[in-house]
């Protein structure tokens, strides 16, 4: 069955089109530069994820705002509120979809006992600088997006959480067989 995306997907598909025609960059232009910034990808990759033919993972998400140099954040729409709900801002403590989506993919690494504590913590500060905190309305459908209050700083805060994940997808990795320290469970703790 084809992927077909909801009312978030449809928007991001449509920011990415209109971030990459403002800067008059033809598909495999935009493909190149991801390619070039670690996330290989093809114009055919591109030209999907822009008719909503192809899911956008938080990689392809972070490394697509780098190529912009806009917020991860400004490409996907700020959560609707709720009608029964009163209206407010997002609050600064309040995750942005940057690390919501971040969490999601910490959770699917599974058990992280023995690992260390802090990368987790370094991803989620990470996140939550690109999440930024500043609401502008988007240029396409009008829902308000949060931009950090540079975005200059974007693509070097997006390689750094795709190292540090890569280094928490990394330690899970290790294989627990080549236990050699004669301390058997009890030494990673």
């Amino acid at each position: 069955m084809a992927y077909q995306p909801g009312p978030a997907g449809e928007h991001t598909a449509h920011a990415v089109a209109a971030e990459r025609e403002a800067r008059g960059w033809e598909q495999r232009e935009l493909a190149e530069r991801l390619t070039q910034a670690g996330r290989p990808m093809s114009q055919p990759i591109v030209s999907r994820i822009e008719s909503g033919a192809r899911r956008i993972d938080v990689d392809d998400l972070v490394a697509l705002a780098a190529a912009f140099s806009v917020s991860p954040a400004a490409l996907v729409p700020a959560p609707e509120p709720d009608e029964a709900a009163p209206r407010r801002r997002r609050r600064r403590n309040e995750p942005g979809p940057v690390e919501l989506a971040l969490a999601d993919d910490i959770d699917n690494l599974g058990d992280l006992i023995g690992m260390e504590p802090t990368h987790a913590a370094v991803a989620h500060r990470l996140a939550r600088q690109m999440d930024g905190h500043h609401p502008v309305p988007c240029d396409e459908c009008g829902a308000s997006v949060y931009v950090p209050n540079d975005a200059k700083i974007l693509p070097n805060l997006a390689r750094e959480l795709r190292a540090t994940v890569a280094a928490l997808v990394e330690g899970r990795a290790v294989d627990d067989d080549d236990d050699d320290d004669d301390l058997g469970d009890l030494g990673g703790i």
